[in-house]
């Protein structure tokens, strides 16, 4: 007992100090040891405290390196070895044998703790042994344990050993899986789907035992070496047998030193080399100073059993022949199908499908939701259909995918392009799907949803012939989705959406419909909506969109024979976009008002009989790329816009358009207008404009650029016309025009008239204005009745081959202003080549009021070579109220030979009105005329040589008032 209690606290425990004891005699000759002698043992590390005989406890490091059966890396060992129980004669040993592992491997801990007996034979000269052990083992991911046993037998020349390992407790643990994706290979068993490569992991301990024989087959003074050879067997639940040979060669340096080489292998762990060092420490054998090798078979009583120190684990992979479960990623739980097919009348599994959705949706498990019914026929069935959420009711007709955690994956069976037909309505609910069916509904709405979100209705058709609507959504939220679905629909709408905040989308889905009071009816939502293709046919509204703050998007509409238009939009926040369609037979093709972000573009308008498009309190506009044929009104109009404004790239033809204007609009509020690039055409054109621009409040920035103006007959009304009625910072761009008229009457090619007090800048220039025939209009008009006004007209070609043109001038500026003005009047080409022209000018000046204008008339190219009172420049200050003007004249280019009565230059200032001219290198074939009324003042920079200074032009000083010298 008192050797067991110290074999316990050595295990335990490392010694504390150097031992001392007497050396004592030799030894009686051991047997086995015939004539040998020794000097001492260990027992003098004890004394002679009798607690043990010739054999004493060692302790002992041993490390092994690389694998080995059933453990990957390398082991150190911590070994204790302690004597419990010792014959007389030392010819017998008890012992126990205990130590603690240390893998390599994430350093897992173990242990072995085992007791054993030894018996020399001396008439056999060998030892027999056995042992039993516990085991334990960290293996990463399990802990095992394990009793484990063996027999042996030693001798001076060969030695044989048995051991048996038996697991205890859990044998075997799942510590892991993985489920890839194999290339798409799924099925359905039961309620599930399967598919992939499952694959579990496992530790598994493995029961089995080893046997080796060998023998020494070299030894001298320092040094023995033995070679073994033997078999194992190893298993456990999840791994083939592993059927093993193994190979070991063992040199003991002495009895405190030992060295391993060992191969092993089999089918399980392949082949593994291992080396192994031991150091023990005092000897095995309990002789101080001897033998350094050579052990003899009694000296073994003292070793540690030879034995698989790690309990052997294999690293199983198993993989389920069905693949694993398939997931729906949104909520991390496999899918359930609900299976319907042609024949079934059980419990809706895959095997025993339902016959019909109805009983289907009669199980129990559908209402709950969260699951997929998934329709096999292709034959037809009446029926209105409730959906709980998160269900998904599939046919196979269309290929059918569905997110997984290998994403999206198509479902077996899917594809076939035939589609059940459902004669009825489906009822949508949060989260659900509608895929694959042919529906058709003679009684309310083939498609509900009332406040839900985030549904899909895919791959189906919808034929409605109620008074209900295709789809009906009503305050629903999230996404809706839309998506090769067409809609046919008689009588009714075809959608409907009425509140909510949802963002819905309709992709390759067409609306047609015909016959009905509003096709698409839109109201009170916000979010957005996207709209595919829409065909109508006899509506009272094609799309009513009212008090909506969506942003709606419309691909394309096609309208025909709309009685109130095709577009109606009212008391909307949202934006509107309209990208293409054409209407035809319409009233007013897109109707406006009170609206912001208005896009209309690439339409096709083909005789409207009101407006083409008629927009009224709108902020932000875009009118781009149409095409309007033949408005019974104005082709566009814009009354009371503000924000940015775009009308650019619309093509607008009208054989006969009466009293309107092609393009209208009216501001009341700050602006960025842009008309641009529009073409603009009409055989006949009475009273109104081509292009008509009101500014009523605010700021505005108008730039009318690059448009094409073509009339064969204008009667009474401007191709561009712009009037300014506010007060604020206006800037005016009319530049790059074309106006082309072949009878001009009345009307003017480009007006600008401002009547407030306003800070004006206005650029008219690079225009091309070509008239055969005008009677009594001016190519570019500008009149300022208030303000103050930078003003430049330069660049433009006025090319009038009239047959007769009656009081029309080219250029006509009107400063009927007390404000500051600056006027530019350049580099303007005016060709007059008139047969018959009366009473018209080249340039004509009109300053009416004020007494801070300063004009620049310089390098204007005026050619005339007919005309009766025709002037190339012609100033006139008559109003009679004391204007004063500076006005400078430069090289310009004045011709009028053929002309009755014409002059280059013709000045004319009245009582009580002033004027301050530098006239200089001008040319002119006629004279330059002055002529100062009663009161009026004509001031001339180098009066003198006024004809030498312009090229030696006829100078005509007339009238009763003043012309004198400038001062």
């Amino acid at each position: 007992m008192k050797r067991l209690c110290f074999a316990l606290l050595l295990a335990l425990c490392a010694t504390a100090s150097p031992l001392s004891a007497d050396t004592f005699d030799p030894e009686p000759v051991d047997p086995g040891f015939e004539g040998g002698q020794v000097s001492g043992d260990v027992s003098e590390l004890f004394g002679d405290s009798a607690w043990f005989g010739r054999y004493r406890p060692h302790v002992g490091y041993r490390y092994q390196a690389g694998d080995t059966i059933g453990r990957i890396g390398g082991l150190s060992s911590f070994d204790a070895f302690f004597p419990v129980l010792e014959g007389d004669d030392s010819d017998w040993l008890m012992f126990i044998d205990a130590r603690l592992l240390l893998g390599d491997d994430n350093h897992n801990l173990g242990s072995n703790v085992g007791l054993g007996a030894r018996q020399y034979l001396p008439e056999y000269q060998r030892t027999i042994g056995g042992y039993i052990y516990h085991d334990t083992r960290d293996a990463g991911y399990a802990n095992f344990d394990q009793i484990s046993g063996g027999i042996e037998t030693l001798g001076d020349i060969w030695d044989a050993r048995l051991n048996w390992y038996v697991p205890t407790g859990t044998t075997r643990k799942q510590y892991a899986t993985t489920h890839v994706n194999n290339g798409g290979s799924y099925q359905f068993i039961g309620h599930y789907l399967y598919g992939g490569t499952f694959t579990r992991y496992y530790q598994a301990a493995m029961k089995g035992l080893d046997m080796e024989a060998g023998a020494k087959f070299y030894t001298n003074d320092y040094m023995d070496l033995r070679a073994y050879a033997g078999w194992y067997h190893f298993q456990a639940s999840g791994s083939p047998q592993a059927w093993g040979w193994k190979s070991r060669v063992e040199s003991r340096i002495s009895d405190k030193v030992s060295l391993n080489l060992s191969v092993q292998n089999d089918r399980v762990f392949d082949t593994t080399v291992n080396f192994s060092v031991g150091i023990q420490w005092p000897s095995i054998t309990g002789l101080r100073n001897g033998p350094r090798s050579d052990l003899k078979a009694w000296d073994r009583l003292g070793e540690s059993p030879e034995r698989l120190r790690a309990i052997v684990v294999d690293n199983q992979e198993v993989q389920d022949p069905n693949g694993g479960l398939i997931i729906n990623p949104s909520t991390g739980n496999p899918y359930y199908f609900m299976h319907v097919a042609t024949g079934g009348n059980s419990d809706g599994s895959y095997e025993d499908p339902y016959a019909t959705l109805a009983a289907a949706f009669a199980d129990p498990r559908t209402q709950q939701g969260d699951l997929i019914v998934y329709d096999h026929r292709d034959g037809s069935e009446t029926g209105n259909f409730v959906l709980a959420d998160n269900t998904q009711v599939l046919s196979e007709g269309p290929a059918q995918f569905i997110n997984s955690q290998f994403g999206s994956i198509q479902l077996p069976d899917s594809g076939t392009g035939i589609n059940p037909d459902i004669t009825g309505s489906f009822t949508m609910s949060n989260n659900s799907v509608l895929s694959g069916f042919d529906i058709t509904t003679a009684s309310g709405d083939s498609i509900i949803a009332n406040s839900v979100g985030n549904i899909r209705i895919v791959n189906s058709t919808i034929t409605n012939t109620s008074t209900g609507a295709g789809i009906n959504l009503n305050q629903v939220t999230g996404t809706i989705t839309v998506e090769n679905t067409p809609i046919l629909k008689t009588n009714g709408r075809g959608l409907r959406i009425l509140g909510g905040d949802a963002d819905i989308t309709l992709t390759n889905s067409t609306i047609t419909t015909n016959n009905g009071s509003v096709s698409v009816d839109i109201q009170q939502n916000a979010g957005s909506v996207q709209l595919g293709q829409l065909n109508i046919t006899d509506s009272n509204y094609d799309v009513f969109i009212s008090s909506s703050s969506a942003d709606i998007t419309i691909e394309e509409l096609n309208s025909t024979n709309s009685v109130n238009g095709p577009l109606y939009i009212e008391n909307h926040t949202g934006s509107v976009t309209l990208n293409g369609g054409t209407f035809n037979g319409s009233s007013t093709g897109v109707y406006v008002d009170d609206a912001q972000n208005v896009t209309v573009q690439n339409v096709t308008m083909n005789a409207p009989t009101n407006y083409g498009i008629n927009a009224n309190d709108v902020t932000n506009f875009n009118f781009s790329n149409n095409t309007i044929n033949n408005a019974g009104q104005d082709a566009i109009e814009v009354t009371n816009a503000s924000g940015t404004g775009t009308i650019s790239n619309n093509k607008i033809h009208s054989i006969i358009s009466a009293f309107d204007n092609a393009i209208e609009v009216t501001t009341n509020g700050d602006i960025t207008l842009n008309i641009d690039d529009n073409t603009i055409d009409s055989l006949l054109t009475i009273g109104d404009n081509g292009i008509d621009v009101t500014t009523n409040a605010g700021n505005a920035t108008v730039n009318i650029r690059n448009n094409q103006i073509t009339s064969i007959a204008n009667a009474f009304g401007d191709a561009i016309y712009v009037t300014n009625n506010s007060s604020g910072i206006m800037n005016t761009n009319i530049t790059l025009n074309k106006i082309t008229n072949t009878l001009g009457g009345f009307g003017d090619a480009i007006t600008y008239h401002n009547t407030a007090n306003a800070t004006l800048t206005t650029n008219i220039s690079n225009n091309t204005i070509n008239n055969t025939a005008g009677l009594f209009g001016n190519a570019i008009n500008v009149i300022y009745d208030n303000g103050s006004a930078t003003t430049t007209i330069s660049q433009n070609t006025i090319d009038s081959d009239d047959l007769v043109n009656l009081f029309g001038t080219s250029i006509y500026l009107n400063l009927n202003t007390t404000g500051t003005t600056t006027s530019y009047i350049t580099e303007n080409i005016i060709s007059d080549d008139n047969n018959a022209a009366l009473f018209t000018d080249g340039i004509a000046l009109d300053v009416d009021r004020g007494l801070n204008h300063n004009v620049f008339i310089n390098d204007n190219d005026i050619a005339q070579s007919g005309g009766i009172f025709d002037d190339g420049i012609e100033i006139l200050m008559a109003n009679g109220i004391g204007a004063s003007a500076n006005v400078q004249i430069h090289d310009n280019t004045l011709n009028g030979s053929a002309g009755i009565g014409g002059r280059g230059l013709d000045v004319a200032v009245f009582s009580p009105d002033q004027i301050f001219l530098d006239v200089m290198d001008n040319t002119t074939d006629t004279a330059l005329d002055f002529f100062a009324g009663v009161g009026g003042t004509i001031n001339i920079t180098d009066l003198p040589n006024l004809s030498a200074n312009n090229n030696g032009a006829t100078i005509n000083l007339l009238g009763p008032g003043t012309i004198q010298n400038a001062p």
